[in-house]
């Protein structure tokens, strides 16, 4: 007996959802906010399942989505919510322009409101004990550890532009660390590449590491990230390399925190 595969009707949210995420890889958007978009929008479709409301798009009313949004608020941040709405937002755009829908139910909506919240910096005085406990080592760890927050606490870059940092020495092409001309090159935000100067220490610190006899032999030639993980693993998009011990530190911040937060807000 042939099995018979049911495929989404084109009308409701899961067809064009689908039909959404196509849209987005084809405008060459990050995978990240690929990834929020649709999940707004399958969350939505969740949501609307759940409580018996329209699943088709054009029976979607702002009463419909205003009822998903204060659902969020209920239960997660304003920030969650804020970035769901985003996502349903470019939805229903998208939904317009391709003649799906003839007005957007999300017209006159305003996102919801987001209380100012004020980002801990960290002090010189934070910083100087980060330092104090992967400075000067030895060990594989203590001079990647080193090297990172030197980059950090220079350039101000984000965790997932350091993490896909790149050494391939001889390959100018994929090379992104240059430490004669005292600069890395970053792939950020907008998916853009930028160079960010880095200071003497950091220069020397980075160089320290690089050295290093055990990355030297051991680096797998597949690999090409900078900063490994102590295992060689290959992990650019489950980078979380600074492995400190923060038994001398006042407060015990997680390390992808303060490199995400603190230190981007610091600079």
């Amino acid at each position: 007996m042939r099995q018979v595969i049911t495929q989404p009707s084109l009308a409701d949210i899961a067809g064009n959802r689908q039909s959404f995420a196509r849209h987005l890889k084809a405008a060459n958007l990050s995978p990240k906010t690929i990834y929020a978009y649709c999940g707004a929008v399958e969350q939505l479709e969740a949501f609307l399942s759940a409580t018996g409301m329209p699943q088709t798009v054009a029976d979607l009313t702002r009463e419909h989505i205003e009822a998903f949004i204060t659902d969020i608020l209920e239960r997660r941040k304003a920030t969650t919510a804020h970035q769901r709405y985003r996502g349903i937002q470019a939805f229903f755009k998208w939904l317009m322009e391709e003649g799906e829908v003839k007005v957007s139910p999300m017209v006159n909506m305003k996102p919801p409101r987001l209380p100012e919240l004020e980002v801990p910096v960290l002090s010189e005085e934070n910083l100087r004990a980060l330092l104090k406990t992967c400075e000067g080592g030895h060990s594989f760890e203590d001079r990647r550890d080193a090297a990172l927050i030197r980059v950090f606490i220079d350039t101000g870059a984000r965790l997932s532009e350091v993490a896909d940092i790149r050494w391939t020495p001889g390959d100018d092409e994929t090379n992104d660390v240059d430490l004669h001309q005292g600069v890395i090159r970053v792939f950020g935000k907008g998916r853009r590449w930028r160079l960010v100067p880095l200071g003497s220490r950091s220069i020397k610190a980075v160089d320290r590491f690089l050295r290093g006899e055990r990355l030297l032999k051991t680096r797998p030639s597949f690999f090409a990230a900078c900063f490994l993980t102590a295992d060689d693993s290959v992990a650019e998009r489950v980078f979380n390399p600074v492995e400190i011990d923060f038994d001398d530190v006042a407060d015990l911040w997680c390390a992808t925190a303060i490199v995400d937060e603190k230190f981007t807000e610091r600079y």
